[in-house]
């Protein structure tokens, strides 16, 4: 078992993660005054862990669930943003 004095340093995002048939909202951690591009464009990691997910269908096939954690491959991002940056005509993001 990991002790949080093992664990490294680590900045908790909300992010909003669009894949081709779906949509993830979940919690990733970067590194200490990291970018979240400079995170997804590092060579050194293929997947990215995503913590409580929520994932749902955009298309017309609808379904949702949520994950408590999943491994997310980089190869199938569309687009990733941080919830924070989420503005539509004036509403935050849920």
């Amino acid at each position: 078992m990991e002790r949080d004095i093992d664990k490294p340093e680590r900045e908790k995002i909300d992010a909003i993660i669009y894949l081709r048939g779906c949509k993830i909202k979940g919690t990733i951690f970067l590194p200490p005054g990291g970018r979240l591009s400079d995170f997804i464009n590092s060579p050194v990691r293929q997947f990215i862990p995503v913590k409580d997910a929520e994932i749902e269908s955009i298309t017309s096939d609808k379904w949702s669930y949520n994950v408590r954690f999943l491994n997310l491959n980089k190869n199938e991002i569309v687009t990733i943003f941080p919830k924070e940056a989420f503005i539509e005509r004036g509403k935050l993001a849920d």
